[in-house]
């Protein structure tokens, strides 16, 4: 009887270190954890696991192929495979296991993690209302405008308390004013940066994306590891906190309920409820999917524009000359009597290239969000499993000489200035290609651009006293600035 149980075991333990006939080289599969300890040195190592990936694709090519867990996993590096499996569509599905669904009451909801029928129905939804109400036009504009104004108001508030210069943590400061320029388009509501509640949430958001990562977590990989050691494994927090947003929003849907009006819908949230209150609404809508969607957007809706401001400010300190060089163009172009608007961007060529920057050093350290094949196929000339995860880099495409891009590790905004015009290369693709692209792409940019040249044409941005910035990162779900501060005046 032991015996054809270990005769078993062996073998099951034999079937998991096999790889498929023709997969992507990689790293070897060990029984069980398979390429978990490699990928874990190699993202120590570099510090990320977008600089790991980029280590894998030097040894085995382009396409690499890796198993953790229960997981098959591919890492897409470089312009031309990027592309490619962008625009498949056997690559455009979304992984199915306990870490996308745990988060949503164990079932596929909302619109970032899942795929098919219902997800073309509710992305399709999405983009038409968002745009509705203000996604991409000058009412979106015309919010953010309000927010950084809001932003600048509370800034010189601190200033002034402080005799003339305050020292503020920069890394985490844009948060509520980021997520109303969203959550006005979603709720018709806006938050004061001085609410508990949210404030509370975003640090539990926070604290959670930075122990997370794009390729999973231990309990995703190891699924038994939920009910062994819930709380060692991640589960525990991933679901509470998870569960604690909803809650959130579902405070917002009840309070749009209330004053809930079919003919005049104010917000997103508005136009689903009518959606849901319509005779023969397709099943894919309901409740839970408005809480799934909203959850979604809240989460990518601000972290992704925050840490992305996060990062401009942190190079923009490090950099006083590159400042400078900024500042003077608003003053040059826009003064000292009006905040910019996006009217100004075509002529604050230096800003912009600023932000183009900013945007491609935090996308440089981003590992999109995983595909799932769904069928048997090929790319590269290997074999790929149906349901293989497949994960691509956007650092191999945007931060790379092979990419076409010259000295990518420094802060450089004069590498988007060609005869004295913005000139966007080939591979700046930091938002993504395909179906999968970002849906709120017009709303990061206009946030980075808005919150950089109102920011800058009001206050000076110094290395605090003794306290130097670093650029080293946070590796996490959405990579981030170590938390630094900054010495900040009034021009």
């Amino acid at each position: 009887m032991w015996f054809i149980l270990l005769i078993v075991i062996i073998g099951l333990l034999y079937l998991n270190s096999r790889k498929p006939r023709n997969f992507p080289p990689g790293p070897a599969w060990l029984p069980i954890i398979g390429c978990g300890l490699e990928l874990n040195r190699l993202r120590q190592k570099t510090g990320s696991m977008s600089k790991a990936s980029g280590l894998l694709a030097a040894q085995y090519g382009p396409v690499v192929g890796a198993r953790v867990g229960v997981d098959r996993v591919i890492f897409v590096c470089g312009p031309k495979e990027y592309r490619e499996f962008s625009a498949r569509e056997e690559f455009n599905g979304r992984p199915s296991g306990i870490f996308y669904t745990s988060r949503t009451w164990g079932k596929r909801r909302g619109v970032l993690f899942t795929d098919g029928e219902s997800w073309e129905e509710q992305r399709a939804f999405i983009m038409k209302h968002l745009k509705e109400f203000g996604m991409g036009k000058k009412s979106m504009c015309d919010m953010i405008e309000g927010e950084c104004r809001a932003m600048l108001n509370d800034i010189g508030k601190k200033i002034d308390d402080g005799g003339g210069e305050c020292v503020l943590r920069v890394d985490n400061m844009f948060g509520v004013y980021v997520l109303n320029t969203l959550w006005t388009m979603m709720s018709s509501r806006k938050h004061s940066p001085d609410d508990a509640q949210l404030k509370q949430l975003q640090h539990l958001m926070a604290d959670l994306i930075s122990n997370i990562h794009m390729d999973g977590a231990l309990f995703s990989h190891f699924p038994i590891l939920r009910y062994i050691c819930p709380q060692y494994s991640g589960y525990s927090s991933f679901v509470n906190i998870h569960q604690q947003t909803l809650e959130f929003v579902r405070g917002e849907v009840e309070e749009c309920k209330k004053s809930f009006d079919s003919s005049d819908h104010r917000s997103f949230i508005d136009a689903y409820l009518d959606r849901l209150r319509s005779p023969g609404s397709k099943t894919s809508f309901s409740e839970d999917q408005l809480l799934a969607i909203s959850l979604d957007l809240f989460i990518a809706g601000t972290e992704t524009s925050s840490k992305s401001l996060a990062f401009a400010f942190l190079y923009l300190t490090l950099n006083p000359d590159i400042q400078s060089k900024a500042q003077e163009e608003i003053d040059a172009v826009v003064g000292r009597h009006r905040l910019p608007t996006m009217e100004d961007r075509s002529r604050l060529k230096y800003v912009e290239s600023v932000v183009l920057e900013s945007i491609r050093m935090f996308a440089g350290l981003v590992l999109s969000i995983p595909h799932r094949t769904l069928k048997d196929t090929h790319l590269n000339g290997y074999f790929i499993p149906k349901d293989t995860s497949i994960i691509g880099s956007l650092r191999s495409v945007v931060m790379d000489e092979a990419s076409g891009w010259t000295n990518p590790e420094a802060f450089q905004p004069e590498r988007f200035i060609k005869d004295g015009r913005v000139q966007i290369p080939e591979n700046y693709i930091p938002f993504g290609l395909g179906k999968r692209r970002c849906l709120g792409e017009a709303l990061a940019k206009a946030n980075v651009f808005l919150f950089v040249a109102g920011l800058l044409q009001q206050f000076n941005f110094s290395i605090a006293p003794g306290k130097p910035p670093t650029e080293e990162i946070v590796d996490g779900l959405v990579p981030a600035p170590k938390p630094f501060v900054a010495l900040i005046t009034r021009r």
